[in-house]
């Protein structure tokens, strides 16, 4: 992952009052990067809902409905690698990530957390827009822009999703650059799992790559903003996926391979519809 930071322009210091200011800064960006990093992505089904970092589950869709028994969908030539990050992603989701977002949603009320999701999905109308545009969903992509229009005037930025109350500007479906090249003809690669952000493919991770250009708060925000941001938004997000992942495993007997058949198939049927 790339990231831009823009820093400000400021008098000439000191060569003390350098070191100390640089020291502090440097801790809080290393306390912040642990904290996104427990956050973001951390689902195993994190590319599933389309969000560029970490993707926290925002469409009626999860990895429990595409649980196929066909364990060869994809090649996995890493599967050892895979296992080992798949292990480690499953402790932070349950040890780290579940005991703070349940504290987070303790004090929090729903109509909180719901204006912080709509907010976050508002902002990242430029990901869908231009992905509907360049798979030829032109129609996907005039209601993106409609909902867009009507969230940020009349919803209060987009706090409030007014457009869901209007059938012409009801959400489509979520996209990403990792369908828009599975619509172009490229092929998933292998399997792979990365720490933090879950499961992937080849062709994924590419997407994924590209979904970071159009992420309005990697541009809009200074590195340490921005790494907040993002880690808030997959904290307020995080109840969803951690639900979903927890019915999978349990009714999983190797959950590995189920996360990994379900995965598949969810972006599989994504780009074919």
């Amino acid at each position: 992952m790339m990231f831009r930071s823009r820093q400000p322009v400021e008098p000439a210091l000191c060569e003390a009052e350098r070191c100390s200011r640089c020291a502090f800064t440097g801790v809080r960006l290393l306390a912040a990067v642990i904290l996104c990093a427990c956050l973001v992505g951390v689902s195993p089904g994190a590319h599933a809902a389309g969000d560029p970092a970490p993707y926290a589950a925002q469409t009626s869709d999860t990895l429990d409905d595409y649980d196929v028994p066909d364990a060869h969908l994809v090649a996995d030539p890493l599967e050892g690698w895979n296992r080992m990050w798949f292990g480690f992603n499953d402790f932070v989701l349950l040890r780290i990530g579940k005991p703070v977002y349940k504290g987070y949603e303790a004090v929090t009320p729903e109509e909180l957390r719901s204006g912080v999701r709509n907010f976050f999905h508002n902002i990242l109308f430029p990901l869908r827009f231009v992905n509907n545009l360049l798979q030829g969903r032109f129609n996907a992509a005039g209601v993106e822009m409609g909902r867009f229009i009507v969230n940020t005037t009349v919803g209060m930025g987009g706090l409030i999703d007014v457009a869901k109350k209007d059938r012409p500007v009801v959400p489509v479906e979520d996209e990403d650059m990792g369908q828009t090249l599975g619509v172009w003809g490229f092929g998933e690669g292998f399997y792979l799992v990365w720490p933090f952000i879950g499961p992937s493919t080849l062709r994924d991770t590419a997407g994924f790559a590209g979904d970071y250009f159009l992420d309005p708060t990697w541009f809009a925000l200074t590195l340490e903003e921005s790494i907040a941001a993002n880690g808030y938004k997959q904290l307020n997000g995080l109840g969803p996926a951690i639900d979903g992942y927890e019915g999978l495993k349990s009714g999983s007997v190797e959950p590995y391979t189920a996360v990994r058949n379900a995965y598949i198939q969810l972006r599989r049927d994504k780009i074919r519809r």
